[in-house]
């Protein structure tokens, strides 16, 4: 028993999501080997890259891959596209009221780079701090509950 556990562990992790930035999902299986999957659509668990007002850095953090390295991002005011597509929005003032930094970006993605978003609104993900790098990825989400 312990081996197969051993084994388990070195290739998958359970995790426990508790944010507002993913609705409906609480309970994941997290598939450590992140090179054999493409990321865009997945949910991944990752470090936070860096300290902010809001986050430190290498904080827990869950979201979905939106766009990735050899995609093409645009930003256009607010919006933001991944290959033409339109993926979301940013806000102007977090959720007190403070103005907040918008990233922008026009161009495509370096290879191992992310760029990732929460499905609610008043997520703070690489709309405000930039592109997640392949290193910080802590698993992708194989089983969601």
């Amino acid at each position: 028993m312990l081996i197969l556990i051993e084994v388990f562990s070195k290739h998958y992790t359970f995790a426990f999501f508790k944010t507002n930035s993913l609705t409906n999902v609480t309970w994941v299986l997290l598939q450590k080997d992140v090179d054999k999957f493409d990321l865009k659509g997945k949910i991944i668990a990752f470090d936070f890259p860096l300290d902010t007002k809001y986050f430190k850095k290498d904080t827990p953090f869950a979201k979905e891959v939106k766009c990735q390295g050899g995609d093409n991002l645009s930003t256009q005011d607010r919006d933001y596209f991944c290959n033409n597509h339109h993926i979301g929005k940013a806000r102007i003032v977090d959720s007190k009221g403070a103005a907040v930094k918008q990233f922008v970006f026009n161009g495509v993605i370096p290879k191992d780079s992310y760029f990732v978003m929460g499905d609610n609104p008043n997520s703070f993900d690489s709309r405000y701090w930039g592109f997640l790098t392949k290193d910080k990825i802590k698993g992708v989400a194989i089983w969601e509950y």
